[in-house]
């Protein structure tokens, strides 16, 4: 359980540092982006638990963190007043990278401890 909550505070924060520093996806509120990075940490940190109790292979559950990654940003951005996308390549390389570090944050810290 600790494994979790490390990997939900360290995904929320690096989110919050990703989107509080760059214009890729404006938010009105600091308030809002405080939320929008928990939500997005907290639901990916879970989604990178049920995957690794799910798919074995390393490979497959970080190309679904992503995947998922992706559809949770969508969402926020879709529910969350405030919040904007902006359209272009621009855009689209900063949610990629920013998918893949969510999928690494989650894989390096959920680790199994045998």
């Amino acid at each position: 359980m600790y494994n979790l909550l490390t990997a939900f505070v360290t995904a929320g924060v690096a989110v919050f540092i990703a989107i509080y520093n760059t214009d890729f996806i404006p938010v009105v509120t600091l308030g809002g982006t405080v939320l929008g990075s928990a939500l997005l940490g907290f639901c990916s940190a879970l989604l990178a638990f049920v995957l690794r109790k799910t798919a074995r292979s390393r490979l497959l559950r970080c190309a679904l963190e992503v995947v998922g990654c992706s559809c949770i940003i969508v969402s926020i951005v879709h529910f969350l007043p405030g919040w904007q996308l902006r359209f272009g390549l621009g855009s689209a390389i900063f949610l990629l990278l920013l998918c893949v570090l969510m999928a690494a944050i989650n894989e390096f810290t959920l680790n199994e401890t045998k």
